[in-house]
């Protein structure tokens, strides 16, 4: 209003208005810069800094969410790794018991097998030792028929 006041004031003493004059376009100029939406440094500076609340909000919203949603992420993970580590625990198990039976398999196989040759080792020692005897008892008995 007391912009109005001396915009009449003005409009009387210097352009020498009738008052009613002057205050009717002292109105008008009123009205028309109200209607304007003027923005003046002080208006743009609360809507900047209204901005910057907003925006500071928000991005922290969009931390917060992105934190629960890497979280929620991480445990669905962790969970399937377990899964899948079970399952591979089970798998391995598996395979070590099959391969434990095989191993065993195999063992007995080969000491079969090692007894085969121990007892036809056995048999040729015997007869090599045997056939030797005989042969040295029938040298001898030669020599010494040789001799006489």
């Amino acid at each position: 209003m007391a912009i109005h006041a001396e915009a009449v004031e003005i409009l009387v003493r210097k352009s020498r208005f009738e008052p009613e004059v002057a205050l009717g376009v002292a109105e008008a100029i009123e009205v028309s810069i109200n209607l304007a939406q003027l923005v003046t440094v002080p208006v743009l500076d609360a809507r900047i800094l209204e901005l910057k609340t907003e925006l500071k909000s928000e991005i922290q919203a969009l931390r917060l969410e992105f934190k629960t949603e890497f979280a929620d992420g991480l445990g669905k993970l962790s969970t399937e790794i377990q899964k899948v580590n079970g399952n591979l625990g089970a798998e391995i198990q598996k395979v070590n018991g099959s391969l434990s039976a095989e191993i065993q398999r195999v063992n007995g196989n080969l000491s079969a097998e090692i007894q085969k040759v121990n007892a036809n080792l056995m048999r040729w020692v015997l007869l090599t030792m045997l056939g030797s005897t005989v042969l040295s008892m029938a040298a001898r008995s030669l020599m010494s028929m040789l001799s006489n």
